[in-house]
C-alpha cells in the first residue's frame, strides 16, 4: 500500500469527523516548525548581540530622573555617547556629572545635556539637529523615548485640561522625536553617511509605554490612552520601517534611501520606584490602589537592565515582570510574535484575563454598591462605618 493510500482515511476522519483536532494539531505543529524547530537548526543566531552600544550615541528623552536616567546609566556603562534632553537644568547637569563619573571609557566618552520642552513640534527636530552637530555631523544612532509622567483619575473627574496634558506628555512627546528621528534617518544617504563616518549597524527608536496599554485598569483613564497610542504607533512603524530598509537593499541607487536600516521596539513595564511613581499613588483613586495592591514595583536599574537585555537580543515587545509577560499576552493582538516565549505568553494571557477581567468588573460594581459613585477620588466621599 502506497503512503498516499495509507495516510487518506486518516485525513478523512480529521476533516470529516473531527475537523477541529485537525486544525488543532495543525496550528502546533506550525508553531512547534515556526519557534523550536527553526531555531534549533540555526542556534547561533539567537546568540549575536542585535543591540550593540559601545561607541554608539544615544539619545535618552525624560533621561534627568527615574527609568530614563537608570538607562542613560546603563549605556555610559556599556561605552554610549549620552545625550539626556529633559526640563529641568539642574536635574540635568546632575545627571550628566553621573554618567562622565561611571563612563566605561571617561576619556573617549562624551555626555551632552539639553534643555527642551518635548510637548512642543518644533523641539523634536531642533533637538535633532544640535546632537548631530555635536556628534561630528553624524546622526545620533540610538532613541528611547522616556519623557512623561502619569496624572491618575476616573475619566469624569478628571479636567478636560488634564486628558489634554496627558496625550501630549506622553505620546506627542514620543511621536514628535520619532517623526523627526525617521526623517532624518531615512534621507541619511550613503553619501552622507561616508562624510560623517557613520556606523552601519542599524538605528533604532525605543518607545517606554505600560502594560496598562494590554489590560486597562480604573482609574488611569488620561494615562492609558496615551500609552495605548503610542503602542499603536509603535506596531506601525514597526511595519513602515521596512519600506525604508527594503529601499536600502534596492538594486535601483535611484531608489536607496538610509544609509542604515531602522529598528523599532517597546518596553511595557508595570510601576517604577521614583519620585513620579511616588506622587502618582498620591493621586491613584483608591479603587485603583485596591485593584492593583498586588503589583510589586520595580526599581528603575531593574527595568533597565531588562530592557538593555531585551533589545539586544532583538525583541520588538518587552515587558519586565510575570504579571507583565501575562498582561502582553492577553493584548498582542496584531504584534508579530518573534519567539516561542510570545507565544506562550499569548496563550496564557488568553486563558488567564477569562477570569481576571470578570473579577476587575466585580470589584469596581462592589466599590460602587460599597462607596457609592462619589468614591472616586483619593478620598471616600461617605465613608463606610466601621464594623
Amino acid at each position: 500500500m502506497s503512503s498516499n493510500n495509507f495516510l487518506q482515511p486518516i485525513v478523512h476522519y480529521f476533516y470529516a469527523s473531527n475537523p477541529y483536532l485537525l486544525y488543532t494539531f495543525t496550528f502546533f505543529a506550525i508553531v512547534f516548525l515556526r519557534y523550536v524547530l527553526l531555531p534549533t537548526m540555526w542556534p547561533f543566531t539567537s546568540r549575536i548581540n542585535q543591540f550593540p552600544i559601545r561607541g554608539r550615541t544615544a539619545i535618552v528623552t525624560g533621561g534627568s530622573q527615574g527609568f530614563g536616567l537608570a538607562l542613560a546609566h546603563e549605556l555610559s556603562r556599556h561605552g554610549a555617547h549620552v545625550v539626556i534632553v529633559a526640563q529641568n537644568e539642574s536635574k540635568i547637569q546632575s545627571a550628566v556629572s553621573q554618567l562622565t563619573s561611571i563612563a566605561s571609557s571617561p576619556s573617549s566618552q562624551r555626555f551632552l545635556g539639553l534643555s527642551y520642552d518635548l510637548r512642543s513640534s518644533t523641539s523634536a527636530p531642533e533637538i535633532l539637529r544640535r546632537v548631530t552637530e555635536w556628534n561630528s555631523s553624524a546622526p545620533p544612532d540610538l532613541l528611547f523615548l522616556c519623557a512623561g509622567n502619569c496624572h491618575p483619575s476616573f475619566f469624569a473627574d478628571a479636567d478636560i485640561e488634564i486628558l489634554r496634558g496627558q496625550m501630549d506628555t506622553i505620546y506627542w512627546s514620543a511621536a514628535y522625536m520619532a517623526h523627526a528621528a525617521l526623517n532624518l534617518w531615512k534621507g541619511s544617504t550613503p553619501s552622507t553617511m561616508a562624510k560623517a563616518q557613520t556606523s552601519p549597524q542599524a538605528r533604532h527608536i525605543i518607545f517606554t509605554s505600560s502594560t496598562l496599554a494590554f489590560v486597562p485598569i480604573a482609574g488611569y483613564a488620561p494615562y492609558t490612552p496615551a500609552k495605548a497610542a503610542m503602542r499603536a504607533l509603535a506596531d506601525t512603524l514597526h511595519q513602515e520601517v521596512e519600506v525604508y530598509n527594503g529601499a536600502r537593499r534596492s538594486k535601483s541607487a535611484s531608489l536607496r534611501s538610509s544609509d542604515a536600516d531602522i529598528k523599532v521596539h517597546i518596553v511595557l513595564p508595570m510601576g517604577i520606584t521614583s519620585p513620579g511613581f511616588e506622587n502618582e499613588t498620591q493621586l491613584k483613586p483608591l479603587l485603583t490602589l485596591e485593584l492593583e495592591k498586588d503589583d510589586k514595583p520595580q526599581t528603575p536599574d531593574e527595568v533597565a537592565q531588562i530592557t538593555i537585555r531585551g533589545l539586544e537580543k532583538g525583541e520588538f515587545m518587552i515587558t519586565t515582570a510575570f504579571l507583565g509577560h501575562l498582561m502582553r499576552g492577553v493584548g498582542m493582538s496584531g504584534t508579530l510574535r518573534m519567539s516561542i516565549q510570545d507565544v506562550f505568553w499569548n496563550f496564557l494571557g488568553s486563558v488567564a484575563i477569562l477570569f481576571a477581567l470578570p473579577d476587575i468588573l466585580a470589584k469596581c460594581r462592589t466599590w460602587g454598591k460599597r462607596h457609592g459613585s462619589s468614591s472616586t477620588g483619593t478620598k471616600l466621599a461617605n465613608p463606610a462605618p466601621s464594623t
